[in-house]
C-alpha cells in the first residue's frame, strides 16, 4: 500500500507542477509587448523652486528629478541627425513614475488626438514603463494625467486625459 500511495503522491505533485507551469506560460504569452527604448536617463536631484513643484507636491506627488535632457540620434542613410527631448520633472506617486511637461506660452498643446500624438506620444513610447505623462498648467492650477489607450476602451475613458488636480 505504501508504494501505491507514494506513486499517487508523486503523480499528483507532478500534475500540479505542470499545471502551474502551463498557466504561468499562458500568462506570460498574453502580456502586452512593450517597446523597451533602452534610452535611459540619470535623475537630476537638484530641484529648483517653481510653482509647478508646489502644485505637484500639493497633489501628493514626490519630485524625483528636475529638468532632464534626453539626447536622441537618428540615422538617415549615412547621415546622423541629433536632437533632444526635454522632460520637466519625473515624479512618483503610489509606486508609479510619471513624466511631467509644463505648459509653455510659446508652445501650447492642441487638445486633439493629433495634437497629443505630436506633443505627448514620444514620451509615452520612449519610456513605456512610466504610468503616464502629467501636463501642468500653472496659470490654471491644473494637472492633467495623460495615458495611452486603445480604441476599444469605453467612450468615457477614451480620452484618458483627466484633471487630477485643480486649485482654482
Amino acid at each position: 500500500m505504501s508504494d501505491y500511495t507514494d506513486g499517487f503522491l508523486m503523480v499528483a505533485i507532478a500534475g500540479i507542477a505542470l499545471l502551474l507551469l502551463y498557466r504561468g506560460f499562458r500568462i506570460w504569452l498574453r502580456k502586452p509587448f512593450t517597446l523597451g527604448s533602452g534610452v535611459g536617463f540619470e535623475f537630476n536631484e537638484d530641484i529648483q523652486k517653481h510653482p509647478a513643484v508646489d502644485l505637484l507636491e500639493s497633489a501628493g506627488y514626490k519630485i524625483v528629478s528636475d529638468k532632464l535632457k534626453v539626447p536622441l540620434a537618428f540615422r538617415v542613410e549615412e547621415q546622423v541627425l541629433h536632437s533632444r527631448l526635454y522632460i520637466d520633472y519625473v515624479v512618483k506617486k503610489h509606486g508609479e513614475y510619471y513624466l511631467v511637461r509644463r505648459s509653455r506660452e510659446r508652445r501650447l498643446v492642441e487638445w486633439t488626438g493629433a495634437g497629443l500624438r505630436r506633443e505627448i506620444l514620444p514620451y509615452l513610447l520612449l519610456y513605456p514603463d512610466c504610468a503616464g505623462v502629467l501636463y501642468i498648467d500653472t496659470e490654471q492650477g491644473q494637472i492633467k494625467e495623460i495615458t495611452l489607450s486603445t480604441d476599444s476602451d469605453d467612450a468615457d475613458e477614451a480620452s484618458h486625459i483627466k484633471d487630477i488636480w485643480r486649485t482654482r
